[in-house]
């Protein structure tokens, strides 16, 4: 558990360095809504692309943010 608390604690440091734009926020809920359709339609596959889709984009974002 106090692994998962030190990474959850990174990740959220590295969020707040993202502005918040309306785009990236737009992006970011469809991409949300996106993995609860599947996750709902039981879709696992779907649900795990969505979720790599979005946590690269989000690693691309930050890289960009932190360059």
């Amino acid at each position: 558990a106090a692994g998962y608390a030190s990474v959850r604690a990174t990740l959220n440091e590295l969020l707040d360095c993202i502005p918040l734009l309306v785009r990236n926020l737009e992006h970011s809920q469809q991409q949300h809504a996106a993995v609860v359709e599947a996750v709902l339609d039981r879709d696992a596959e779907a649900a795990r692309e969505m979720m790599r889709e979005h946590c690269g984009g989000t690693a691309a974002l930050l890289r960009g943010f932190l360059a």
